[in-house]
């Protein structure tokens, strides 16, 4: 007698919707594991632009006028900074003085006081986190899914109840 060998149809769908159960959970997971190694790596490097501001200050007596063009190779003055600068951008990050409550101005520019600054790291895209953190102390994220989620972190006023400390 002749015996054939393999699967049956229905062995093949169950091996399918088990394959597909785990996609569905490991991709979202994946995801969101590279979310929050973008965040670090964001918050890394707003770190590393505030010590400078303080190494700038120790020398100038003030935050005015401070440029992170050396810090990125660049020979120009820097407005915003594309993070990261060698892959695809995932971050605007952007240096504001707000010494005056009036009118926050960049910190290379001739204007303001140049007594405390802001970082601002504001993600390309909608699901990441947006971050704040200032010379005061206040380290603020929030997850970005629509324009009015960083309202507080663009103002500059700090943490409100949704906001996230980090």
């Amino acid at each position: 007698m002749f015996r054939a060998k393999g699967f049956t149809l229905v062995e093949l769908m169950f091996v399918v919707i088990i394959v597909a159960m785990i996609a569905a959970v490991a991709i979202p997971s994946y995801q969101a594991q590279i979310r929050r190694a973008d965040t670090a790596a964001v918050q890394q490097e707003m770190q590393k632009l505030a010590e400078q501001l303080e190494r700038y200050k120790s020398r100038n007596f003030s935050y005015h006028g401070f440029n992170p063009n050396y810090l990125y190779g660049q020979t120009s003055n820097m407005t915003s900074i594309d993070f990261p600068s060698t892959t695809a951008k995932k971050y605007t990050i952007s240096l504001v003085d707000i010494s005056e409550t009036t009118a926050q101005t960049l910190l290379s520019t001739s204007s303001g006081l140049g007594q405390k600054w802001a970082i601002t790291a504001i993600p390309v895209n909608i699901g990441a986190e947006a971050l704040l953190l200032t010379s005061t102390g206040i380290r603020c994220k929030n997850r970005y899914l629509i324009a009015n989620d960083i309202v507080n972190i663009n103002n500059y006023t700090g943490c409100n109840g949704s906001d996230e400390k980090w």
